[in-house]
């Protein structure tokens, strides 16, 4: 039996159960947004979980995640970019997401749920978001040793679904973050050197123009493609992602200046000797790069930087080109 017809037979009100839901007594966070990531509704649980807000309804409906959380910016990024996602698709996306620490210094673990809404017109028009705090299951499975096996499997499957970018089957942000964090803590510990590459598409916004979106999604694959060739190929180490839109970032575990100068070379020359024919596009993709190692006192955020300048002068002095 379909669920519509299960309404039918047994008259159920959809409002009474959206209501009861959304109302039921537990540790699950209910909110539901607009096209723009606006908070439209947010159940009692939500004041629990933040105090701050103090029940009042005007500090929190019609604001983004930007506006009630300006201290964890990159979270409320990536809690947008998932929601347009949703809304995009119009596929529910299901995710275990850390956020910040207890007062007994646990981990918060966080699962979400995010699920397109509709009107009657069948048009996607906001989007339905489930928290449901799961760090008290969390500390308690890791008390059991057996349980806490499972715990790290199931982690690991979500981390592997959550943290690869469905276009270019690169992993996105969330394994960017993470893998940086851990190389930076091995190399203040051990002095391990590593470095990244920034790669940016030359000419991208004129070929979303000319050809279409489409071409556009083409050439992405086309770049995940040729990146994940050349590490399955002769780099098996470096860790090819995509940091955003046009942009690329590869992660090269232990290696310094000369050595990542040499992988930025041969993947320019990969790109420059393949013709990608999509539609009534039929050229190489083009490419300006920048190439920069940890070092001395920098943090993460210096080395990104580092390498973000010199993309930009890539750009700057005729793209096409590498800088080191």
């Amino acid at each position: 039996m379909k669920l519509k017809e299960l309404y039918t037979e047994l008259s159920i009100d959809p409002f009474k159960l959206i209501e009861s839901i959304v109302h039921a007594e537990g540790s699950s966070v209910i909110l539901f947004k607009n096209i723009k990531s606006e908070i439209l509704y947010v159940n009692e649980q939500f004041y629990h979980k933040h105090p701050q807000f103090k029940y009042c309804k005007e500090s929190v409906l019609g604001k983004t995640d930007f506006d009630l959380f300006p201290e964890s910016q990159e979270h409320a990024k990536q809690a947008f970019n998932d929601e347009q996602k949703v809304m995009e698709t119009g596929k529910a996306i299901d995710v275990v997401e850390t956020e910040g620490k207890t007062e007994k210094g646990h981990t918060i673990i966080a699962h979400t749920r995010k699920y397109p809404v509709h009107n009657k017109a069948g048009e996607v028009i906001g989007v339905f978001v489930i928290t449901e705090d799961m760090t008290s299951d969390v500390v308690a499975l890791r008390e059991n040793q057996e349980k806490a096996k499972i715990l790290t499997k199931l982690n690991v499957e979500l981390s592997q679904e959550n943290a690869t970018d469905a276009l270019s089957q690169l992993y996105n942000r969330r394994f960017i973050h993470a893998e940086l964090d851990t190389l930076h803590k091995e190399y203040i510990k051990n002095n391990t050197p590593f470095s990244i590459l920034l790669l940016d598409l030359d000419n991208f916004k004129s070929v979303n123009d000319n050809y279409g979106h489409h071409i556009g999604d083409e050439v992405i694959k086309h770049v995940g493609n040729i990146l994940l060739n050349i590490k399955h190929q002769k780099y098996p180490t470096i860790e090819p992602c995509r940091y955003g839109g046009d942009e690329f970032l590869v992660i090269l575990p232990a290696y310094q200046k000369d050595g990542a100068v040499s992988i930025a070379r041969d993947i320019k020359d990969a790109f420059d000797h393949v013709v990608l024919h999509a539609g009534n596009y039929n050229d190489i993709v083009r490419l300006s790069i920048g190439v920069a190692g940890i070092r001395d006192e920098e943090s993460v955020q210096d080395l990104m930087n580092k390498c973000d300048q010199r993309m930009y002068i890539s750009k700057r002095d005729g793209k096409g080109r590498i800088t080191y």
